[in-house]
Parts: structure tokens; sequence; C-alpha cells
């Protein structure tokens, strides 16, 4: 059983975006064009909160953006070293303790993914750190965790993630508009609109902490 320490018990919100070129947009079969393996394919930012949820603490945003591709190392780099410092913070934990929480919507297929092959790309540290950092954290996606919420509608097959729109709707959440497709952001980038982006993704980290909360408060109550 896992020993929910307060002290060891911390979790990270988190969103990134990324870059696809126009000549790619058509070329895959997956709802996700985005493949990180890609050398024109790159990392635009993200934001990120931490928190400790049994300490009732929650650290503000935290945010790394670059707008050119000659950059992405740097963000990278960043963004590694802000998981090095969470990973820090629980360092006294025990196997029994739970490892560092991501929480997210499509964290697991994209964001998390993203980050360690960009970064093996780039030489940030050794592949078999960078696996440590990132992938022996403990992933919670909402797409997946949520599918339960469908179980009523007949005509949806019930294994399948869900988006932040539709969790959002299902569980009657206020938020400030729809989630825009990765497709907006790509345009949004041409266009040098990149306070937009940081704006879209300031949304999804907040949506996934409400989705999260609202999930927490049925299963606590039996309503899941």
């Amino acid at each position: 059983m896992v020993d929910f320490d307060p002290r060891f018990t911390e979790v990270i919100f988190l969103d990134i975006e990324c870059y696809v070129p126009p000549e790619d947009r058509q070329q895959s079969k997956s709802s996700m064009k985005y493949n990180p393996a890609k050398t024109d394919h790159f990392v635009l930012g993200g934001e990120f909160r931490r928190a400790f949820p049994l300490q009732k603490k929650m650290e503000p945003p935290w945010h790394i953006w670059n707008w050119a591709r000659g950059e992405e190392r740097t963000t990278l780099q960043q963004i590694y070293n802000y998981f090095n410092e969470s990973w820090k913070m629980i360092e006294g934990k025990t196997d029994r303790n739970p490892d560092l929480i991501l929480v997210g919507t499509g964290i697991s297929r994209h964001d998390i993914p993203t980050l360690y092959v960009r970064s093996a790309l780039h030489h940030i540290d050794s592949e078999e750190e960078l696996y440590e950092k990132y992938f022996k954290t403990k992933i919670v996606d909402l797409g997946d965790v949520g599918i339960p919420l469908f179980r009523n509608n007949p005509a949806v097959y019930p294994l399948y993630p869900k988006t932040t729109n539709a969790l959002t709707s299902r569980l009657g959440l206020q938020v400030q508009g729809r989630k825009l497709s990765g497709k907006n952001v790509w345009e949004l980038y041409e266009s040098g609109e990149y306070d937009a982006i940081k704006e879209r993704t300031a949304s999804e980290v907040e949506d996934a902490i409400k989705i999260a909360s609202s999930i927490i408060s049925r299963i606590v109550s039996g309503r899941f």
C-alpha cells in the first residue's frame, strides 16, 4: 500500500505546446500530427504548476517559452531543471511513498514522451537519466481517468480517451472557453500571436486542476 505522506505527495499539473510545419500537417492519419522524432517539429514551451495537495500548498504557475527554433534546447534544459528540482523536493521518500505525480490531459501520449525524445535529441542528459526523471513519475492522464464518466452513453466506445472539452462539459465545470486544437497553436505561432498561445496553455493547466479536483470530489462522495 502506498504511504501518502504529506511531505512526499507532490503533484505537477502541466501542459506543453509544440510546432508542426505546414508540410507535415496532412501526413498522418492519426489525430496527433506532432512527432517529436522529426527534426522540424519542436517544443515551443509550456506551463507547470507544482503542488503538495495534502499540505494544501500550491505554487504559482511556472512557464517557459521560446519563439525561435534555435532556442528549443534552452527551453528543454529549463524544463528538465524544473523536474530535477521537483524530484529533489521529495528525495527523502522511500519506495513506499508516492513517486512524483504528473497530471494533465493527454500528457501520457504527448507531453512526457515529447520532453523525453526532444531532450534526448538535444543531449540534455543521458537517456538513462532522462528516463529516470520523466518516465519514473506516476502519470495521471485525465483523458483516461475520465472514461467512466461517459459509461451512460451507449453510442460511445467505453475505452477511448476523452478530451478536455468533453470532460469539462460532462463535469459541468465553468471554463473560459473550449480548448483550441493544436492546429490553432501552429497558426497563432506563425502569425506571431504568442500571448494567445500562453493564454491557451494557462487555461489548459487551470482546466486540469479543476477536472482533477472535481473527479476527486466525486470519488470521495461515491458519485464516480
